[in-house]
């Protein structure tokens, strides 16, 4: 048995995925005005796997217009290769970081959800694996390997961002929430093939800053500057699912 709270940041024995680069700057440039800015993370969204709000009542999880039209490629690797070891496929998005940017130092979880294990899957499609860092106690950057287009997963609750410091867009494929990363005997066997296979880096490498709730997204943003980013995230997807 292996601890996933453990994990920092661990290269997965996945196959990978090909995405043309030329295809993820059309696509993203013709929809740039219906994504969502999240200005929390210096980012943007293409959403892949959304929640259908044009159902009454219990709200679904759906493949998109956009997965459907432009990425029918993520949508089979995922029902291949990720639905096994995660369960019930949630939220799936492609992360768009614009070039020469630095992305905000944040928490990818809610303070009650600090406790919980936080694992978030991504597939870096255009750009390095090794801009990703993550905090450590002096508030300074631990950067992590480069591992090129292998998926991986990565702590989300432990303080961390990344860097663009390149003259084209980096594109990250991810999964989002409700994924509650349940040891399931297909995602512990992932684990362990995938640590004998490459290795890790784990939480007992890095200690935590005393003061890390200012990266939780309420302390980071404010909550006025909050609520009108969640206003504008419900609009945007609505209207996505239109």
């Amino acid at each position: 048995m292996h601890d996933l709270n453990d994990i920092l940041f661990l290269p997965l024995d996945l196959p990978t995925i090909k995405v043309d680069y030329s295809k993820l700057l059309t696509v993203y440039n013709s929809l740039k005005e219906e994504l969502l800015s999240d200005e929390y993370r210096g980012c943007e969204h293409i959403p892949i796997r959304w929640l259908d709000t044009r159902a009454i009542g219990k709200k679904e999880l759906i493949w998109t217009t956009v997965a459907e039209e432009y990425f029918p490629e993520v949508k089979e690797y995922f029902i291949k290769h990720i639905q096994p070891w995660v369960g019930s496929l949630p939220r799936i998005m492609i992360i768009v970081t614009p070039p020469n940017t630095n992305g905000l130092d944040h928490i990818d979880c809610d303070p009650s959800d600090f406790d919980q294990c936080q694992l978030k899957f991504r597939v870096v499609l255009q750009g390095k694996t090794s801009t990703l860092y993550f905090l450590n106690e002096k508030d300074e950057r631990e950067y992590a390997l480069e591992c090129n287009d292998k998926p991986f997963l990565m702590c989300g609750k432990w303080p961390h961002g990344l860097d663009n410091f390149t003259n084209k867009y980096k594109f990250t494929l991810a999964i989002g929430a409700p994924w509650k990363c349940d040891p399931i005997p297909e995602l512990n066997d992932l684990i362990y093939r995938s640590k004998i296979k490459y290795g890790w880096k784990d939480k007992s490498q890095i200690k935590l800053m005393p003061d890390y709730e200012k990266y939780f997204k309420i302390n980071a943003m404010g909550k006025s500057k909050l609520d009108v980013v969640t206003n504008a995230e419900k609009i945007i997807f609505d209207k996505n699912n239109e």
